[in-house]
C-alpha cells in the first residue's frame, strides 16, 4: 500500500467540510438521475456555496457516490444543508421528478491523500 504524503494541512483546508452521499439508484433512471444533478441541482447547491467535488457511478448503474463540501466547519455545513432541503428552489427542482433515489448513506468524511 502507498504510504499517505505527509502534506501539512492549510488553515484553509481545516475549516472546509465535506460530505459523501452514497445512493442505491434505480439503474434503469440512473443516466437521467445523473443528468438531473449536473444540470440542475449541482448548480443549485454550488451558487449556495456548496462544492461538488466529485461524482461516481458504479458499472452496474446501482450506486450513485458524491462527495459535497463547503468552506465552514460542520455546524456551518449542517446549517447551510437545512437551509437548502428546505428552500423552495429545491422543491421546484425536485418537483414532479421521479423517484430516483431507493437508498442513501450521507456521512461527514475527512479526505486523508
Amino acid at each position: 500500500m502507498t504510504e499517505l504524503p505527509e502534506t501539512p494541512v492549510g488553515a484553509e483546508e481545516t475549516q472546509r467540510t465535506t460530505w459523501m452521499r452514497r445512493y442505491a439508484v434505480d439503474p434503469e433512471r440512473a443516466q437521467e438521475f445523473v443528468a438531473f444533478l449536473r444540470d440542475e441541482v449541482f448548480p443549485a447547491r454550488e451558487e449556495r456555496g456548496f462544492t461538488v467535488e466529485s461524482v461516481w457511478l458504479s458499472a452496474d448503474s446501482r450506486q450513485l457516490t458524491w462527495f459535497v463540501s463547503r468552506f465552514g466547519t460542520s455546524e456551518e455545513f449542517a446549517k447551510a444543508e437545512q437551509a437548502w432541503e428546505e428552500s423552495e428552489e429545491r422543491a421546484r427542482i425536485f418537483s414532479g421528478r421521479p423517484k430516483y433515489v431507493l437508498d442513501k448513506d450521507l456521512q461527514q468524511v475527512t479526505r486523508l491523500r
